[in-house]
């Protein structure tokens, strides 16, 4: 009687398969990584500001966390890493819709909580650009967020401040899109050697931009802010 031959588990497989596949291109500009992280914790501390919360205390360090992490491992696979996260996910989505359920007054807080979340567990696994572009855009949400909640001055400098830094964000970003090369310094930094990055040119950028908004902002109607109002009911009965 032969025996058969081995033929391992499905798993083991599967992990075989992911491991033949070549790496994807890793983004090496250290630089570009802590704009886009900074533009993230503006992004948290700006809701926490409108919405009067305290999930900075925790998500910025994960979130900080998460990203050292990336940086030392954004040439390996991670596979083990990536199922972690993407587990994490599901249990995230999943407290999402029952906040829904319980807290049905309003949703933008709910949604606020859940993108924090999804960016603190993202924020492990950053090796390409267009990762960084994810959580550059997740922080860009999170500000519109507060600003919808918002109802007073404490948020404009917030909101000054993302778009201060998310000009050079910007640029470093098309940098990367057009395969342009940083120079090395010393520490590991890497700095875009482009006049396009100096203050003589990012300012007047930045002053156009803030005059045309705040002309905007000026001339714009003022609806009633957002609200859910629950249906009239009787009252009860003694």
């Amino acid at each position: 009687m032969t025996a058969k031959p081995y033929s391992p588990p499905l798993w083991q497989k599967l992990r075989e398969r992911l491991e033949a596949l070549p790496l994807p291109p890793t983004e090496d500009s250290i630089l570009f990584r802590i704009l886009v992280q900074t533009l993230v914790i503006i992004g948290i501390i700006a809701t926490d500001v409108a919405a009067e919360t305290q999930m900075s205390f925790w998500a910025i360090p994960l979130s900080i966390g998460g990203a050292t992490w990336s940086w030392f491992h954004r040439r390996k696979r991670n596979i083990g890493a990536k199922f972690v996260l993407a587990l994490g996910m599901i249990i995230v989505l999943v407290v999402f819709l029952g906040n829904l359920v319980v807290k049905s007054t309003d949703s933008r807080l709910a949604l606020a909580q859940l993108l924090i979340q999804l960016q603190v567990l993202h924020s492990f696994d950053l090796p390409r650009r267009k990762d960084l572009g994810y959580s550059a855009i997740i922080g860009l949400i999170l500000l519109g967020v507060g600003g919808t909640i918002s109802q007073t001055l404490g948020f404009a400098p917030w909101l000054v401040l993302f778009l201060l830094l998310s000009l050079p964000t910007l640029i470093l970003d098309y940098r990367s899109r057009l395969g342009l090369e940083a120079i090395p310094l010393g520490g590991g930094f890497n700095l875009p050697s482009s006049p396009s990055l100096s203050p003589q040119r990012l300012l007047p950028i930045l002053g156009t931009v803030l005059l045309l908004g705040l002309t905007l902002f000026t001339i714009m109607p003022r609806f009633p802010s957002y609200q859910i109002q629950s249906f009239p009911v009787s009252e009860p009965e003694q």
